[in-house]
């Protein structure tokens, strides 16, 4: 194979892949999980960038529920619902607890997601609370361990968009007290 077919080759496996991760909802996290194949090669993958052996197309199109040479196919395939193909179905079932794993998920895993969604409308912020109190208060309750930097950043952002106010504590500009915007 030449080095122009290769290439084109790797381009059409990489938008077929695309193609099979878009409409299953999951992500090359996920895939990457589910066939034991490493993150950076579906990537490499996907993006047309990496020929493809047939071991590699075998555990992609088992996954997916298809025959093989779909995973080389110049025609888009468009796979049966996903809830009716066993392995993917078997996939999300033993990953609702993963959401870094789905497209639609991924969020829940960030800091933003997790103070917009979780302490926002508990009104955990009508008194003014420090970043660290928050770090520890989410600790100790959700057991979720953010950094102060992750949090501090994503409530300098909130306060930025007028969810928040920020009182300078010390007037060093060192300690901020967060509150609900009123």
């Amino acid at each position: 194979m030449t080095k122009e077919n290769e290439h084109h080759s790797a381009e059409v496996v990489g938008k077929q892949l695309t193609s099979l991760l878009d409409q299953t909802g999951i992500n090359v996290t996920g895939l990457a999980s589910a066939t034991e194949i490493s993150v950076n090669h579906l990537r490499t993958i996907k993006n047309g960038k990496a020929s493809i052996s047939s071991k590699t197309a075998g555990k992609i199109a088992i996954f997916f529920g298809v025959e093989i040479d779909v995973i080389f196919s110049t025609k888009l395939f468009k796979l049966k619902k996903w809830e009716t193909i066993e392995t993917i179905k078997k996939f999300f079932a033993e990953n609702v607890n993963n959401p870094q794993f789905f497209v639609a998920r991924q969020g829940e895993e960030s800091v933003a997601y997790f103070i917009k969604k979780e302490l926002i409308p508990t009104m955990f912020f009508a008194e003014q609370r420090e970043v660290n109190y928050v770090r520890k208060y989410i600790k100790k309750e959700y057991k979720r361990d953010f950094s102060s930097k992750e949090i501090s950043r994503q409530l300098n952002r909130l306060t930025d968009s007028g969810v928040l106010t920020k009182e300078d504590k010390t007037g060093n500009k060192s300690i901020y007290l967060y509150k609900i915007k009123s």
